[in-house]
């Protein structure tokens, strides 16, 4: 596709999709109705932030002090560690790197967090709330009443995700409709509209994970040498501006697409399924996430064409 075929999806996502005037509109908690929340921002498949939760359904909110959490200090937790905090993610050396996942006590977790050594970060993902801290159930919702009348359907997963500020998610999108609270701290969110597709330069590159060395080191190895992952292989927060080289279409339309945002402690962000979106943090922050099976309909029909039109149609969105 040429550049002026380019520019102009760039411009109808801009004017027609991406939120307006660039800020994700922010909504009280309790006047937001199910109808609301369903035909303005379910069916539009826009993002939103609720504010002003109820403590009465949200006891994390006040609980989960440092003096709280120490209540799970003999617990063991998985936890995922690399050595610069950037996990699931393509290197210098083009290979996508997953963490190396290990347990240890929640106690040696929190005091390693912010040593400045290796990065550590809660982040197991797979219902990791409710398989691994039965303890903390009772602070938060079993399920959102009214996601769960929107989607029709209760949370595939609810996660825990506890890091600092080292700890930085790669651009990627999800089959899931996401409500992601913030507990405590700062989440920060690069977003982008599915029909981005086209400018992010996803490609296939080698499977490789985090090891411990011989020495305790940790280091980058292969997997399977026929393994590949769909991935986008460069930091989309880095490039905006860059109009030359290998990522000039993202350098060249970026700025017109992406959405910066703050989500802060007591703040509940909707992201749609599909959407492409990359997290930073400010501090220590505590996050819970809710998981809900996306419906396969026209949002995800149009993704489709756009990948196919592009020749991407080889990759696999849908997790197993």
């Amino acid at each position: 596709m040429d550049v002026e075929k380019k520019a102009r999806l760039a411009a109808n996502i801009a004017d027609y999709w991406r939120p307006v005037g660039g800020q994700v509109p922010r909504r009280r908690f309790e006047e937001v109705t199910t109808v609301e929340f369903l035909r303005d921002y379910v069916a539009m498949s826009q993002p939103l932030i609720f504010t002003d939760l109820p403590s009465e359904q949200w006891p994390c909110l006040h609980r989960w002090t440092d003096e709280y959490l120490t209540t799970l200090s003999e617990h063991f937790v998985s936890v995922n560690v690399t050595p610069n905090g950037r996990a699931d993610a393509v290197d210098e050396e083009g290979r996508f790197v997953k963490p190396l996942e290990e347990r240890m006590s929640f106690q040696d977790f929190w005091k390693s967090l912010s040593s400045g050594g290796e990065v550590l970060y809660l982040s197991r993902q797979n219902d990791s709330l409710r398989e691994e801290f039965a303890p903390l159930l009772g602070d938060i919702p079993s399920v959102v009443p009214l996601a769960a009348e929107a989607f029709n359907n209760d949370p595939e997963a609810i996660n825990l995700w506890i890091g600092e500020d080292r700890s930085v998610s790669s651009c990627h999108k999800d089959p899931y409709e996401n409500l992601y609270l913030v507990v405590r701290g700062t989440k920060l969110f690069t977003l982008l509209p599915p029909a981005s597709a086209p400018f992010l330069h996803e490609e296939e590159v080698p499977a490789a994970s985090y090891v411990r060395n011989d020495s305790g080191q940790l280091e980058v190895v292969l997997d399977n040498p026929e393994d590949f992952v769909p991935w986008i292989p460069f930091d989309v927060a880095d490039v905006y501006g860059d109009g030359d080289g290998r990522y000039a279409d993202y350098g060249r339309f970026g700025a017109a697409l992406a959405v910066e945002v703050s989500v802060e402690a007591g703040e509940l962000l909707y992201l749609p399924a599909m959407w492409y979106h990359r997290v930073a943090q400010r501090g220590v922050t505590i996050a819970v996430n809710y998981w809900h099976d996306m419906q396969f309909g026209h949002n995800y029909l149009h993704h489709q064409f756009l990948r196919d039109a592009f020749g991407m149609d080889r990759y696999d969105d849908v997790e197993e």
